[in-house]
């Protein structure tokens, strides 16, 4: 055989691109899991039914494809937004929804812009597809630095909200300013929007650049079943569409989808059990004097003080190796200087989060 070198084989882009690397998935389940912002409670019962309908008759419908455009799922979708099927894409995940995003609109000299911090797939993205990406930081802590966005000569803009890994929430004079200012497309990242009080989903009949993406991951206790969708003017949704991957959703992912996105009244239940577990703890970071970012999400970005009141790197490391050692598991993001000495806290159930809090305050005192 001839030498064989890999390395020549792969192509130019991809061999500039460094794995896009999760949260921590322990092997063992007597951990307190709090690093990836998975919903603490289990989906709603109909989800069980659709799939164990699904399964019935030995699997015999698992040796059929699904439905390769997702038909049900998507005006599931519609239905819950309130906007005709036909703005509706259904991906396999929204990080399926990313990539197909930038799959469709950028290149080496279409740009894409976002702000930093934001999040850490994106640039994962970028590279594959030979994409320069833009960070433009947040000015004076948390405010939108709009006119460099709209100067930015970019293509695209990819707007997290609520933020991540910050999780503040901006509304829809935000949206609305950066739609009709930006020369370019807007992908409003909404993983997180079932924890806030804002979705910018009804937008896209006025905003015919704007993508709103979404997520069952977060908000609607699937992560494990990878469902996401774009929701947009029809012309932006054919052009996604022709990027798409033949059967991209498989049957039991579209069955469950259509199962949770009919059950509103099950999820604003338990959402409202994390949000009132989350303004719990940011009360208990209060009284510590612990400094935090006012959450829209179902996570709290926050900052640890040792002993002597300081807050470093250093000590969020600390804090975050003495967390883990009692398996107690968060979220750390020690080479993005802008948050190193903060940690990301998903809220969980009251007692994962007495669990947190018990061992938090017994670091302070080390």
């Amino acid at each position: 055989m001839k030498t064989f070198d890999l390395n020549d084989k792969i192509s130019a882009p991809v061999s500039k691109v460094a794995a896009y690397v999760p949260g921590e998935q322990p092997g063992t389940p007597d951990w307190v899991k709090l690093n990836t912002n998975e919903f603490p409670y289990p989906p709603s019962p109909r989800v069980r039914e659709a799939l164990m309908c699904e399964l019935s008759d030995g699997c015999a419908k698992l040796r059929l494809y699904p439905d390769p455009v997702s038909r049900r799922l998507r005006e599931a979708i519609a239905h819950h937004f309130c906007v005709p099927a036909e703005y509706v894409l259904a991906g396999n995940g929204s990080d399926d929804i990313l990539n197909l995003a930038v799959r469709a609109f950028s290149d080496g000299d279409k740009k894409i812009v976002t702000i930093d911090p934001s999040y850490s797939l994106y640039p994962v993205l970028a590279k594959i597809e030979g994409s320069q990406l833009i960070n433009i930081p947040f000015e004076n802590g948390l405010e939108i630095p709009y006119e460099k966005i709209f100067s930015s000569g970019a293509n695209i803009f990819f707007f997290t909200n609520p933020n991540a890994p910050t999780g503040a929430g901006f509304g829809r004079e935000a949206v609305e300013k950066i739609a009709e200012n930006f020369d370019g497309i807007v992908l409003v990242d909404e993983a997180y929007a079932p924890f806030s009080n804002f979705s910018a989903a009804e937008l896209v009949r006025k905003y015919p650049n704007l993508i709103v993406v979404g997520t069952t991951s977060k908000g609607w206790a699937l992560a494990g079943m990878r469902i996401g969708w774009a929701i947009a003017d029809p012309a932006l949704i054919d052009v996604l569409d022709r990027v798409r991957d033949s059967y991209n959703l498989d049957r039991l992912a579209q069955a469950a989808g259509v199962a949770a996105m009919g059950d509103d009244n099950y999820y604003r239940e338990f959402r409202g059990k994390v949000i009132a577990e989350r303004e719990e703890t940011q009360k208990f970071f209060d009284s510590i004097g612990w400094d935090y970012v006012k959450s829209s999400s179902n996570f709290i970005l926050f900052t640890p003080k040792d002993k002597s009141g300081k807050s470093s790197p250093a000590a969020a490391a600390s804090l975050f190796d003495f967390l883990r050692e009692k398996k107690i598991l968060l979220r750390y993001f020690p080479k993005e200087k802008s948050v190193s000495s903060s940690i990301r806290l998903t809220v969980g159930t009251p007692e994962q989060m007495k669990a947190f809090k018990d061992a938090a305050l017994e670091w302070s005192k080390k």
